[in-house]
C-alpha cells in the first residue's frame, strides 16, 4: 500500500498546483497595490485636494482664483501697482475673491442664473462681451476704413440745424380741432403774406414763443415727431409750414435758418467711421453667434405666436 504524505509536505511540495493559495495570494498582492497608489494619489504633491496650481491663487470647491485677476483687482481697487500694496491690502482684496466666488457657487446652486433678472443679464453681458473681444481689442486698418467708408456713401455728415419760430394754438376743449385747425391755416397764410409775427398771434389767438436758438435736427425730430420733421428739415428760411396737431395743441412753424447736412470727407469722419465700423462689426459677430445658437438648439414657440415668430 502506498504511503500517504503528511499535510506539511503536501504543502511543500512544489509539483502540485494549489489554486485556492495561488488566488490567496493574488487578491492580497492587489489589495496592497491598490492602497499605495490610493495613497500617493491623494498625498502625492501637486495634486488637487492638497496644492494649488502655481497660476492660481486659491482654489474654491475646485474652481480657481487666478493670479492675474488678484492683481487686477488689487490694483484697481487700491489704485496702486501690486508691488506697491501692502500685504494687508493683499489680504483683503484675497478675503473679497473669496467671498465672491462662494457667492458665485451658492447663486448657481439655487439656480439664480435661471429664475434672477439681474443675474441672467450679467451672463448675457459676460457672453457678449467675450464674443466680441477680439473685434474689440482689434485696431481696424486704414484700407478697411475706406472701403467702410466706400461703401455706405453719405452716412457721415455735418450736424444739420434749424433756427425756427414756434406758434402754438394750445388744445382747449372749448374749440373743436376743425376749428382750431382752420384758424391756424389762416395765420400760416398771413405769415407767408409777410404779416409780422406779432400781429399774426395778436390776430388769431396763437401763442408766440420767443424764437429760438440755432437747434441740432435730432432735438427737433424728438420735440415735433418723426412725420412733421420730415417736412420741416425740407423748409428753407421764410418758409412757414402748413398747420400740425400735436398733444399740446395746433403748431405753425416759421423757418428763420436752416442749415442742411454736409457729407463729411474721409479724413474728417475717420474717428466716426472707425466707430460704425466696429459697431458694424460686432453686430454681425453677434448675429452669427446667436444664428449658430439657434440652428443646435431647440426651439418651441407657442401656438398663439408659433405663426408670426421667425428664427
Amino acid at each position: 500500500m502506498a504511503e500517504t504524505p503528511a499535510s506539511g509536505a503536501a504543502f511543500l511540495d512544489g509539483s502540485r498546483v494549489h489554486t485556492w493559495r495561488a488566488m490567496l495570494l493574488c487578491a492580497v498582492g492587489a489589495l496592497t497595490g491598490l492602497g499605495i497608489a490610493g495613497y500617493g494619489l491623494f498625498t502625492a504633491a501637486g495634486t488637487s485636494n492638497r496644492t494649488v496650481p502655481p497660476e492660481n491663487l486659491a482654489m474654491v470647491n475646485g474652481r480657481p482664483i487666478l493670479r492675474s485677476d488678484f492683481v487686477n483687482q488689487l490694483e484697481s481697487e487700491t489704485g496702486k501697482k501690486f508691488d506697491q500694496s501692502t500685504r494687508s491690502e493683499q489680504l483683503k482684496v484675497l478675503d473679497e475673491m473669496v467671498r465672491e466666488e462662494l457667492l458665485v457657487q451658492r447663486g448657481l446652486e439655487l439656480d439664480f442664473a435661471e429664475t434672477d433678472q439681474n443675474a441672467r443679464n450679467a451672463l448675457v453681458s459676460s457672453v457678449s462681451d467675450s464674443a466680441i473681444a477680439e473685434i474689440t481689442t482689434a485696431e481696424p486698418t486704414d484700407a478697411q476704413l475706406r472701403d467702410f467708408f466706400a461703401a455706405h456713401p453719405g452716412q457721415w455728415s455735418t450736424d444739420g440745424t434749424m433756427t425756427i419760430r414756434d406758434l402754438v394754438l394750445p388744445a382747449s376743449p372749448g374749440v373743436p380741432l376743425e376749428a382750431a385747425m382752420r384758424r391756424s391755416a389762416q395765420a400760416a397764410q398771413a405769415l407767408r403774406s409777410g404779416a409780422a409775427v406779432p400781429a399774426v398771434s395778436a390776430t388769431f389767438g396763437l401763442h408766440d414763443q420767443p424764437p429760438d436758438d440755432e437747434q441740432y435736427y435730432f432735438a427737433l425730430q424728438y420735440r415735433f415727431g418723426d412725420a412733421f420733421f420730415s417736412r420741416l428739415r425740407t423748409l428753407s428760411a421764410g418758409s412757414v409750414t402748413d398747420p400740425v396737431a400735436l398733444s399740446d395743441g395746433v403748431h405753425v412753424v416759421q423757418v428763420l435758418g436752416n442749415r442742411i447736412p454736409v457729407p463729411l470727407p474721409f479724413d474728417a469722419a475717420r474717428a466716426q467711421v472707425r466707430t460704425d465700423y466696429v459697431d458694424a462689426l460686432q453686430t454681425k459677430l453677434m448675429d452669427n453667434t446667436v444664428r449658430f445658437l439657434r440652428r443646435r438648439a431647440r426651439i418651441l414657440i407657442a401656438p398663439d405666436y408659433a405663426g408670426d415668430y421667425r428664427q
